[in-house]
Parts: C-alpha cells; sequence; structure tokens
C-alpha cells in the first residue's frame, strides 16, 4: 500500500498526501527551519503525521539541537566509531551509554550528553586514552589513527556560562588527580 492509498482515519473518505513543509522552530536562541513531514487528506483537508513522519520531525530537531550544543552530529558519532573499527556494541562497551547507545545517537533518535561528546573526541584524538578504554573494556582494537577526521574530533563545545576545570596535577599511580577551577 503505497502512502496516498491510506484512508484518513478522521473522516474515513479521502487519501493521505505526503508533504514536506518547512517550519520555523527555535533552540536556545537560534533559529531555523526544518523540512518536516506529515500528510493532508484530499478529501477533509485534516494534517496529521504517522509514526514515521513523527519520528523524522523528532530526528531532524534532536541534529538541530545537536548543532546548537556543538555535539557530534549522528554522521560524526557514526564516522569516529567506524574509523576507532568498532561496532555500534563495542563503542557501548568501550565508551558506555547503554547497549543500543550508538544506534540511537547515530540516528539523531537522542542526543548524547556532552561528557560522552567529549569523551569520544579525546579518545579519537589520543590513541592512549583510546587503547586505554579498549583494554579496560576487553576490546582489543588496531586503529588506523591517521584517518580520524582532525576537524571532528578537535571541535571543542564552548560553554562560556560553565567554570572551566584543568588538571593542576596528576600521576601515574593509582592517585586521583586534583582539579581547580580555571581562573
Amino acid at each position: 500500500m503505497s502512502d496516498s492509498d491510506k484512508l484518513c482515519p478522521i473522516c474515513g473518505a479521502g487519501h493521505l498526501q505526503p508533504q514536506v513543509g518547512k517550519s520555523p522552530v527555535e533552540y536556545k536562541g537560534q533559529a531555523t527551519e526544518l523540512d518536516l513531514h506529515f500528510s493532508v487528506c484530499d478529501a477533509c483537508g485534516s494534517e496529521q503525521s504517522d509514526a514515521a513522519q513523527l519520528r523524522d520531525n523528532k530526528r531532524a530537531m534532536v541534529a538541530f539541537k545537536k548543532q546548537v550544543d556543538g555535539l557530534l552530529t549522528g554522521a560524526e558519532v557514526r564516522a569516529l566509531r567506524e574509523k576507532l573499527g568498532l561496532s555500534q556494541a563495542d563503542a557501548a562497551k568501550v565508551f558506555g551509554g547503554g547497549p543500543v547507545a550508538f544506534s540511537k545517537y547515530e540516528s539523531d533518535d537522542v542526543a548524547q550528553s556532552e561528557a560522552m561528546d567529549k569523551l569520544l573526541r579525546l579518545a579519537a584524538e589520543d590513541t592512549t586514552i583510546f587503547d586505554a578504554l579498549a583494554r579496560k573494556a576487553g576490546v582489543g582494537q588496531a586503529v588506523a589513527w591517521t584517518n580520524v577526521d582532525a576537524a571532528v574530533i578537535r571541535s571543542p563545545v564552548h560553554r562560556s556560562d560553565r567554570p572551566q576545570l584543568r588538571v593542576i596535577s596528576s600521576s601515574t599511580t593509582e592517585e586521583e588527580p586534583h582539579w581547580s577551577d580555571a581562573a
């Protein structure tokens, strides 16, 4: 059954015609227009969205929020994971987030936390960090580090409204590093 063969659940007489329309959205003071999916009944004119259209609309909004928040996009998370040579399941073991976290991050179903975003960038930038995380997770990987896109991993997430932290001393022993607010 094609989209135009779906009967309107409101009037029961018309057929739903899929549409894509521009819709203005705003998040944290930044505005854009997103392509949002819906259907229009050719008999009664009602506008409605089915589950697939709602999912696509939600993903478009999550992707916009990631962009505003300075987080890796779903496509960038996937590219970084693939360049690290990890499956989604192994990425979840190495970085955490749960068994289906990377599927959700990559499809823009949910936004990864700022901490997860920073961890992904850091691990992709520094082989010793990634190797340590993979070893602790029991995931042995050989990575072609020259293939990791430096533009993706080095894009900082700026948060001027939060105090910045920096390591002022650390040790190679089991001691915890000492943290201080950056002045």
